[in-house]
């Protein structure tokens, strides 16, 4: 099991270990891969994870959580001034662009997909707090309406639609009529 955090070397091997996911996928990438990108030894790597599913572990727990401390700093930092209209904008910009980590969910959820249930497993429940997370901010800007789960799920349902689109590079579809339509959605909650 991966040893304690904190070192600069374990943040180095996670650094790495992101880029590499970033450009060759999870399947591609061995840990003496890791070592040579992180400019460590192998012993080092193998010092902080005796597999590679340990350093996915960290790194699903790193991708989703730094995920969802923005965005609860985001709405903290919004306490007075959240409507529905920057909400959606900022989260749909947020979600897919501005953390450029489209990429690296994608990969994340195709590993967690193949035969290995620790990895969907952890994912799954980093996934669930990130979805309860979500669901804080569609209470706020949406308090009066009697099913805030379905917009958070709805808005979920959007934000994955749209890194999987980002990811594959498909022709975009005009942000700009996706927010007027949620907007107007947002009237009518």
């Amino acid at each position: 099991m991966a040893r304690p955090v904190g070192s600069k070397s374990k943040n180095a091997i996670l650094k790495a270990v992101e880029t590499l996911i970033a450009t060759q996928g999870v399947n591609a990438i061995s840990l003496h891969d890791i070592a040579l990108a992180a400019h460590l030894s192998q012993g080092t790597v193998y010092y902080h994870y005796e597999t590679k599913d340990d350093i996915i572990f960290d790194i699903i727990v790193k991708h989703i959580d730094a995920l969802k401390q923005e965005y609860i700093e985001w709405l903290a930092r919004h306490e007075t001034d959240l409507t529905s209209d920057r909400f959606f904008e900022v989260l749909f910009y947020k979600g897919v662009k501005l953390f450029n980590r489209a990429k690296m969910h994608i990969f994340l959820i195709n590993e967690c997909m193949s035969d290995n249930p620790q990895l969907k497993t952890k994912f799954i429940e980093k996934y669930r707090e990130w979805q309860a997370a979500l669901l804080v901010g569609v209470k706020r800007v949406f308090s009066s309406h009697p099913d805030p789960e379905a917009i958070a799920h709805i808005t979920l349902l959007l934000l994955d639609g749209m890194i999987v689109q980002e990811v594959l590079g498909t022709p975009p579809f005009d942000q700009k009529r996706l927010l007027d339509v949620m907007k107007h959605l947002g009237g009518n909650l």
